[in-house]
């Protein structure tokens, strides 16, 4: 086992003078580092924070584009001990707040805006007294745990500037600091979205992030001749792990894209000479450009059949996966070099060290082969546990981990994915709880009540459909739901579809329970028949 700073150092050590990582802010790489500059430029931002006060253990939230700071700071962090919780540049406001209170974060890295969010005002919004206070020496009854807020660009009353930060340790305290760090010690907090209305903050040491990146790379037969195209947020774990970690174990390239658009990322592809695409949802916006035919791809490897086949034909290699934040990701995974029936039919066999079981989801007995029970997972890369929730309220008494999920086995021990029993919507790779977005509008004056379900979308696997009761005597539109929604929720989680209906059209089972399939179904009818 291994710490992620070991495990930089190692990735590095191999061809320190090999590229690790391009930088686009669209479709031009402006910026390249070696791996002998990231291993050295995440040693500075190591020394940086140790001169901010960072210590081992601390909490330190990451507000950041995919920018090519983003894994020297990170890497920087981990080196040290702080525990990285990455922040989803989406968020808002109170997603913000939730963010800072829960995970207890004391330091505070960001970007004062990105596109159209302006975070610095949300932060002020958040923790008035930013503004009078004396950088370093922040006190908020907000956010209790926060000591410092530092800026990535910028200036700010009361807050650092990143750029202004000297590092004042030296090499041999930096190297005298990292032997503390163990494989065993906690490493991320990555927020994820499940059945309650807030975000849950996912647990990870660092041997589990190591250890899945190990495994990951064989998989997807990750090369030095491969380059990963980096427009899935780093801030997810799909986007750190999956994605740059699982790279940096092949030895391949990161090629990151900031801003993300159809005709930047065919000519970034092309020009980079991309091979892996981890995560699909990017396919469909590629195939309906119009310039689509006039590039030469070179994408390789991915996870979803059906798209990498109408992006690339037969010339490519998709492997299926099943996995989750909880467990760094992959639990299962077919391999590049398996047979196509199994690489594109199937989600693969449990990685090295993973035990996966088939469960009644009543009993919680074992099912047979072939029959779907909900699947539950353990094993080296399952994380700690969701942080401030007791064990017991996730995990079995075996220490297995209740992933909601329905799947089975089939006769040569291949996992096969049925369908979600919890409430949870997956929309482009995200996970959205259905309360979240049944909370939002709810608060708008003319909801009476709201139904969140998803919908089945060839690209982005799920959209979020609302079902919308309205107060007697109220008048308002779809329009201005979506609207209200985009003042407190993440982009992904606004439901694409509103549908206005009486309390009496509301399925309901016998016991009065909300019947979502059944409000599902007439989703879908209503999306067809309106040509969505």
């Amino acid at each position: 086992m291994e710490t992620l700073g070991a495990f930089l150092d190692s990735v590095a050590a191999r061809d320190s003078n090999a590229e690790s990582i391009a930088y686009a802010p669209r479709d031009a790489v402006t910026a390249r580092l070696t791996w002998a500059e990231l291993r050295e430029a995440s040693r500075v931002a190591a020394k940086k924070l140790i001169a901010l006060g960072v210590t081992k253990g601390a909490r330190v939230g990451f507000l950041c584009s995919n920018r090519l700071d983003w894994l020297p700071i990170a890497f920087g962090a981990l080196r040290i001990g702080a525990i990285l919780a990455p922040f989803s540049t989406l968020w808002k406001r109170d997603e913000i707040a939730y963010a800072l209170t829960h995970g207890d974060v004391s330091t505070l890295l960001m970007l004062p805006g990105f596109l159209k969010h302006d975070y610095l005002a949300s932060v002020n919004e958040i923790i008035p007294e930013l503004r009078r206070s004396e950088p370093g020496q922040l006190r908020s009854s907000s956010a209790p745990a926060l000591r410092r807020v530092v800026l990535l660009d910028g200036s700010a009353p009361g807050a650092e500037r990143w750029g202004d930060v000297q590092p004042e340790c030296d090499n041999a305290f930096l190297d005298a600091l990292e032997r503390t760090v163990s494989p065993a010690d906690w490493a991320t907090i990555f927020f994820t979205s499940g059945t309650t209305a807030q975000a849950k903050a996912v647990l990870h040491c660092h041997a589990a992030l190591t250890i899945s990146a190990r495994r990951l790379a064989p998989c997807f037969g990750i090369t030095p001749d491969d380059a990963w195209w980096g427009h899935m947020p780093l801030f997810w774990s799909g986007g750190f792990i999956l994605g740059a970690l699982a790279t940096m174990a092949g030895g391949g390239r990161i090629v990151l894209q900031e801003t993300v658009d159809a005709g930047s990322a065919l000519t970034l592809l092309e020009r980079e000479r991309c091979t892996i695409m981890a995560g699909w949802h990017q396919a469909g916006p590629l195939l309906e450009h119009p310039d689509f035919a006039k590039h030469t791809l070179r994408l390789k490897k991915g996870t979803n059949h059906q798209l990498a086949t109408q992006l690339l034909g037969s010339d490519h290699v998709a492997i299926g996966v099943y996995g989750m934040s909880e467990t760094a990701t992959c639990v299962t995974a077919a391999r590049w070099d398996d047979a196509e029936a199994i690489r594109t039919g199937t989600f693969g066999k449990p990685l090295d060290g993973m035990t996966v079981k088939i469960v009644n989801p009543e009993t919680r007995q074992p099912v047979a082969v072939g029959e779907a029970g909900e699947i539950h997972v353990k094993g080296p890369t399952l994380m700690e546990r969701y942080y401030k929730v007791p064990r017991a309220n996730t995990f079995d008494a075996d220490g297995f981990f209740k992933t909601g999920d329905l799947g089975y086995f089939d006769d040569d021990g291949y996992l096969h994915f049925a369908t979600r029993l919890k409430d949870v919507i997956k929309t482009a790779g995200v996970n959205v709880a259905a309360v979240e977005v049944e909370e939002a509008l709810a608060r708008h004056p003319a909801v009476k009540a709201a139904h969140v379900v998803g919908v089945p979308h060839p690209v982005r696997g799920e959209n979020i459909a609302a079902f919308v009761v309205l107060h007697a005597g109220a008048d308002t539109s779809p329009d201005t739901l979506r609207d209200f929604c985009k003042s407190s929720l993440a982009s992904y989680k606004v439901p694409r579809h509103v549908f206005l209906i009486s309390e009496a059209e509301v399925p309901r089972t016998g016991s009065g329970k909300i019947e979502k399939p059944a409000l599902r179904r007439t989703a879908e009818a209503r999306i067809e028949n309106e040509g969505s």
